[in-house]
């Protein structure tokens, strides 16, 4: 009986425990692109800055999401305006996964924002549900280099596809506007209903 004991131990022994198999499986990553750019079509570049809670966002953890990057300053007046709309519009487009950004550029000194300019900003304008992010003019290209987003004037919005591809980049704000270009981006592949 001992015998068979001490064999059993031995062969436990060989054989050995094996530890918990990990399920896991690394899915895909949904970044397939080697390159970006500023233009109508390609992957925006990525970003990583401090949003008004202090924490980093990283505009490449939201691929799969339609967003809106709103460029602006403190100091522009219809920036403030453009504010004033931005939990509403992804509310009103919640359904479709919406991210509104704000990339906030300069404060009211025409100083790169801070992470406390962008508290501010998001207190002033009740922006609850949406980042406000601490950028600077180094975003900011030429037009025709595709060396940075091509602002010409304040606001500018850019509307990334799912993908993080740009659909359309519009200088200037009117409410009708960002509406109009939201909802075309949102359903640009629906099919129509007959």
């Amino acid at each position: 009986m001992n015998k068979l004991v001490i064999f059993l131990l031995a062969a436990i022994g060989l054989v050995g425990c094996k530890g918990k198999v990990d399920d896991k499986v690394e899915e895909p990553s949904l970044i397939t692109w080697s390159e970006c750019g500023y233009e109508i079509g390609d992957h925006i570049c990525n970003l990583t800055l401090k949003d008004q809670l202090g924490n980093d966002f990283d505009l490449y953890e939201n691929v799969g999401r339609p967003i809106i990057l709103d460029y602006s300053t403190m100091w522009c007046g219809y920036c403030g305006l453009a504010a004033q709309e931005v939990d509403d519009v992804s509310e009103k487009y919640r359904e479709y996964d919406l991210l509104y950004v704000t990339l906030l550029i300069e404060n009211q000194y025409g100083d790169p924002a801070s992470e406390s300019d962008c508290k501010l900003w998001a207190d002033n304008f009740a922006i609850e549900n949406n980042p406000v992010l601490a950028a600077s003019r180094d975003l900011i290209g030429t037009p025709g280099y595709n060396d940075g987003m091509p602002i010409t004037s304040w606001p500018t919005f850019v509307f990334l596809r799912e993908d993080l591809s740009i659909y359309s980049i519009r200088s200037g704000f009117s409410s009708q506007s960002i509406d109009n270009e939201t909802y075309n981006l949102v359903t640009e592949n629906e099919e129509p209903s007959n």
